[in-house]
């Protein structure tokens, strides 16, 4: 074994990294879960869903959680918005009030090919990223 120049014992630093590697794996698992979450609304915001329940809660945090409980979300709301455009014929506003009426289940529809999905969803992701621009646009005159 090495000796420390610095008189240091290299099994309390081994200790030490393994707590201070414990403790960064807790953080992250922490910081995946809330960033996937947080992503996931604003995608849905972006999307075009707003406004509240009965209860206040907003629509974008009821879709997400609805895919979180089913245990899902990891494959993405946008994936799961664009499946339902594509079996039900309602925009993503209609599709949340859907779902927290209780009466759409997300991931009880057909699944349709993520191109399908993709090629669904895109006048949506072009029309937002264009309202996007405009703001953008606005602001910097």
């Amino acid at each position: 074994m090495f000796k420390s120049k610095l008189g240091l014992d290299f099994n309390k630093v081994q200790k030490a990294r393994g707590l201070a590697k414990d403790i960064a794996m807790d953080v992250q698992k922490f910081v995946d879960s809330y960033t996937t979450v947080a992503v996931e609304r604003t995608i849905c915001r972006l999307l075009g869903i707003d406004g509240v329940d009965i209860d206040e809660v907003p629509l974008p945090n009821i879709v997400v959680d609805h895919l979180k409980d089913k245990g899902v979300l990891s494959e993405g709301v946008m994936y799961f918005i664009g499946n339902a455009i594509l079996e039900t014929g309602l925009s993503p506003q209609e599709i949340a009030e859907k779902v927290s009426a209780g009466e759409l289940d997300l991931t009880k529809l057909n699944q349709n090919s993520k191109d399908k999905v993709e090629k669904a969803i895109e006048p949506l992701v072009n029309s937002s990223v264009e309202r996007i621009k405009s703001n953008r646009e606005k602001r910097d005159e």
